[in-house]
């Protein structure tokens, strides 16, 4: 592969693509591989915003390149936003023509992603089916694992009143949990140093 885009052995990338419809929902999708990002060492972010099929009318290339030249102007401004303090992350952009699903997977293909981050409009229903999701898209048939990325908003679900069962000695209640921790975390070093 071309580029520089090939793996490195000893240190692989992490590839996040990211796709960014110049709206809040691209947004969301940026903020969740950014944060993706901060945690996996070597990560690389391949920001995509696709705009609809070129123009076969008169004057078609010069529109072309305009319309090619203003995505890039927007989504260049909403990179640099949202990821101003996150220096040590590379960031890339692409704005290509074509189908949004189609070029998302092409983009994370052409550069051996890991994942694909898009946002959601949040339609449900029928709204969603007629308008179709690139999301739901994406998730149903892409190569690679999609995380479907929205705003954090709980106020609508209230916690649990009990989210863990009842511990020996309390009163039981209607309710039926079970958890447990399954892979506790290592305090060997800690426990160690107190011996």
């Amino acid at each position: 592969m071309g580029g520089g885009h090939a793996m490195d052995s000893q240190h692989p990338r992490y590839r996040i693509i990211v796709g960014h419809d110049l709206e809040a929902s691209g947004s969301d999708a940026l903020d969740h591989a950014a944060a993706l990002a901060r945690r996996i060492e070597n990560s690389e972010i391949h920001v995509v915003h696709v705009v609809p099929d070129p123009s076969s009318a008169r004057g078609g290339i010069a529109e072309n390149d305009r319309r090619l030249d203003e995505a890039l102007v927007q989504l260049r401004s909403r990179v640099t936003g949202a990821l101003a303090l996150d220096r040590g992350v590379s960031v890339h952009a692409h704005v290509r023509f074509g189908a949004p699903v189609e070029t998302i997977v092409q983009v994370a293909v052409d550069y051996d992603a890991d994942v694909i981050v898009v946002g959601t409009h949040g339609r449900t229903g029928l709204d969603r089916l007629a308008s179709g999701s690139v999301s739901a898209e994406l998730a149903r048939t892409a190569p690679l694992p999609v995380l479907v990325a929205h705003a954090k908003d709980f106020t609508q679900h209230p916690k649990s009143q009990r989210p863990d069962p009842a511990q020996p000695g309390e009163e039981l209640h209607d309710q039926r949990t079970i958890s447990e921790v399954i892979m506790p975390p290592d305090r060997t070093s800690h426990i160690a140093g107190l011996v």
